[in-house]
């Protein structure tokens, strides 16, 4: 969103938790844009984890809040844009603290909102979601489905060359597994039970694993036993490549992974993460299986590493790979679900309220 609005000439202040994995992920935007339209301020706020911590979770809310309010009488925004989280929370109740402060707006990415958006949706003038299946959690507030915004290099398509970029065989049907921030242990303990079961797929099919850091070796060498030829990653910051890659995706179900998923429409196999708030990740698969787009296959169905354990995924994969009409039909239904202007729609609905020339 940062991107877009600097592109439409606008001024923007991000605010960022104190987690390095904010920081690592503005080095880019940063780097490409003018610091006299593009400041970064960094406020503490932590989730709320339960009566044992309330007391503390007020204190750093307040605080986040107040120095959220001291930056608003600072910078002076026309606007302030929460995108979800006790980071943007904060920004949003300070925004509503003055009679004629700036307009407030939030987006929620999940098919049910989080504690900080169901909040801040009380306070704020707009609420953006982007599944239409969330629009009812938000009762009167004016709302509109916007679709999940996601960065400019995955809105571009599919690149050309990503199997040899990635040292892969162009041949070959590939499979992209990833874990997500959280949960990827699990799935790659997964994997590994299941790879024994894909007996007779050792030459047609190469995968792609991001297994985090921790399980890499690990991961890697799973695949070598079972003779499986595969790219294992710790990260990667060249998703589009990875997505282009693909043939079939094996994913948690984050909205912002399901809206990349959709913007290339891959067919997928997404496992929930069970302890996601909510259950808001079941939701969210819900709506691509609904469509035609996805398969779920439940945690609990693939829980501990012994021999049977990686059995119910691999049902499903075979069902897959071996029929290319399957994967083709769950593609074009992927597609339909995509959404790749988000950013542009939630841009419009800011300059519709605000009409000025500082955004932030």
């Amino acid at each position: 969103m940062a991107e877009t609005l600097l592109a439409r000439r606008h001024q923007v202040q991000l605010l960022v938790s104190e987690k390095a994995v904010d920081h690592d992920a503005l080095d880019v935007l940063t780097a490409d844009f003018d610091h006299s339209q593009l400041t970064v301020k960094t406020i503490s706020a932590i989730g709320y984890a339960g009566a044992g911590q309330f007391v503390s979770f007020c204190s750093h809310l307040a605080k986040a809040t107040r120095d959220c309010a001291a930056m608003c009488r600072e910078y002076r925004p026309d606007a302030v844009l929460g995108m979800g989280g006790f980071t943007s929370a904060p920004a949003v109740w300070a925004g509503q603290w003055k009679r004629r402060g700036p307009v407030t707006l939030i987006h929620e990415s999940n098919a049910i909102p989080g504690k900080a958006n169901r909040w801040a949706g009380c306070f704020a003038d707009h609420v953006a979601v982007g599944l239409a299946d969330c629009a009812r959690f938000f009762g009167r507030k004016p709302v509109t489905v916007t679709g999940t915004p996601i960065r400019s290099g995955l809105r571009a398509g599919r690149v050309a060359g990503a199997h040899e970029r990635l040292g892969l065989e162009s041949d070959r049907l590939t499979v992209l597994v990833m874990g997500g921030s959280q949960g990827a242990h699990a799935i790659n303990e997964t994997m590994a039970c299941t790879l024994p079961w894909l007996d007779g797929w050792n030459e047609d099919t190469q995968f792609v694993h991001l297994a985090g850091k921790k399980d890499e070796d690990f991961v890697r060498d799973a695949y070598a036993k079972n003779g499986f030829s595969a790219k294992v990653m710790g990260f990667c910051n060249e998703m589009e490549l990875a997505y282009s890659a693909a043939d079939l995706v094996i994913a948690r179900a984050g909205a912002a992974t399901l809206t990349e998923i959709a913007a290339f429409g891959l067919p997928a196999i997404l496992i929930p993460y069970p302890q996601a708030t909510g259950n808001h990740q079941v939701l969210n698969a819900r709506v691509f299986e609904r469509a035609g787009a996805a398969r779920i296959v439940e945690q609990r169905q693939l829980t501990g590493m012994h021999a049977l354990a990686g059995e119910r995924l691999s049902e499903e994969l075979h069902g897959l790979l071996e029929h290319e009409g399957t994967r083709q039909a769950m593609s074009e239904a992927a597609r339909k679900l995509a959404v790749t202007d988000a950013h542009e729609r939630i841009a419009s609905l800011l300059e519709g309220y605000a009409d000025k020339t500082t955004v932030n």
